[in-house]
């Protein structure tokens, strides 16, 4: 019985890991031709918010079953979402004075800040020699590739100190994220999906009215398929949120947060080895790599009881 339920759970996790790594995936091929077809951001972003908490609310009336709106639970949510604005304002702010690559090569090493975490406030173990050491073949690779691919620099200390809170910002999604479903229990994974994406429009709408994006709203034209990317966009916003959530509430934060580096890099290695014609066999080679050492992976254990718990 108990080896039919391990293996139940492991046959879970796979399926939510391969799930969600699909809809990041895609959700980045497609999110890229939406913008290519009507390039407001903050107006894209609030369509796929408002078409994902509506959709919520749709199949609740439908009798899916989901979770109410409560206050008690809106004010806890209400930090992460303001954290992952503020993450947003200060990746646009990076790379303003820097480049895309440079955010993958710190993007990757973001598992190191949250394995740190998870050891000192949430009561895991740290990972063991093969897992570090998967980490940072990964964090290695992404580097090795940047370097060999594209020009690997930062605008002075300006793109550092924006680089920085954004990375740390990150982070901390990642840590509170997994905090905000063991202490606040909502009944399905619908719950966190409606409180992030309903709680993240009035953050949105001040984000684009300081980054001028709805003055663009009046001169920018659509493209004729725009409403084709933008509805695929929506609709793959549905899934992320879902397999997201289903994911981090299955694994470690630290191992949440090695799925979406690798995912990234995968789907930089798709797009190196199939419409980047001019990348190196060599950074092909380190991306692969990457992929192979974060397979190598192994979520470490609780330590029990007496572990550190992070403060609600």
């Amino acid at each position: 019985m108990k080896e039919s339920t391990a293996a139940s759970a492991k046959t879970e996790i796979i399926t939510s890991v391969l799930f969600y790594s699909l809809c990041s995936s895609m959700m980045l091929v497609v999110n890229k031709l939406a913008m290519m077809h009507y390039k407001v951001p903050a107006v894209v972003n609030l369509l796929q918010l408002g078409s994902c908490s509506l959709f919520v609310f749709a199949i609740g009336f439908m009798g899916v079953k989901t979770d109410p709106l409560k206050m008690e639970y809106a004010r806890p949510y209400a930090i992460y979402v303001c954290a992952f604005a503020a993450g947003i304002y200060a990746n646009m702010r990076a790379l303003a004075v820097s480049n895309v690559e440079t955010i993958i090569v710190f993007r990757a090493c973001t598992p190191f800040c949250v394995a740190v975490v998870e050891y000192l406030f949430m009561g895991r173990e740290l990972p063991s020699k093969k897992s570090t050491a998967a980490m940072g073949i990964v964090a290695f690779g992404a580097y090795v590739y940047v370097s060999l691919d594209a020009e690997f620099s930062m605008g002075g200390m300006a793109a550092y100190f924006w680089v920085f809170v954004w990375y740390f910002l990150l982070c901390f999604q990642m840590t509170y994220g997994k905090v905000l479903l063991q202490n606040v229990k909502l009944e399905t994974v619908w719950g966190p999906v409606l409180y992030t994406n309903l709680l993240s429009i009035p953050p949105t709408l001040f984000l684009g009215m300081v980054l001028g994006d709805f003055e663009k709203y009046q001169t920018v034209e659509a493209s004729e398929n725009a409403s084709l990317w933008i509805g695929l966009s929506c609709i793959f916003g549905i899934a992320i949120g879902y397999s997201g959530w289903w994911c981090r509430d299955l694994i470690s934060a630290t191992s949440y947060t090695l799925v979406g580096v690798i995912n990234k890099l995968l789907t930089v290695t798709i797009s190196v080895a199939f419409i980047n014609k001019s990348a190196s066999w060599m950074s092909i080679g380190a991306l692969v790599v990457c992929l192979l050492a974060g397979s190598q992976y192994t979520q470490p254990p609780m330590r029990g009881e007496n572990g550190a718990k992070m403060p609600k």
